[in-house]
């Protein structure tokens, strides 16, 4: 009689071809996932930005509203010390 042939389905390159192409469907997997995540990420970027934005130009008025009240109130001050001067000096001349 003659030996009888094992018949192997597959074999070693169809498993090793099989784990690959598992390996390269996972790596799509992670990749758009990951892509999906950087749009999100931009996005919420972008609103950060706008928010920045709105947060700057508020500040920008606080302060030049600051810058002003801080003028007057120096040129009152600078009044005040003025007239304070001149009346010290006008009591000097009036004791010589």
């Amino acid at each position: 009689m003659a030996k009888e042939t094992k018949i192997v389905k597959g074999g070693f390159r169809a498993t090793l071809a099989l784990v690959i192409s598992i390996i390269a469907l996972i790596l799509s997997i992670v990749a758009y996932t990951a892509t999906t995540r950087e749009e999100e990420f931009n996005v919420h970027i972008k609103n950060l930005q706008t928010s920045l934005e709105k947060m700057k130009q508020e500040s920008s008025k606080q302060i030049e509203k600051l810058r002003d009240e801080t003028g007057n109130v120096l040129e009152k001050l600078g009044k005040t010390v003025k007239k304070k001067q001149d009346t010290e000096t006008q009591e000097k001349e009036a004791k010589q």
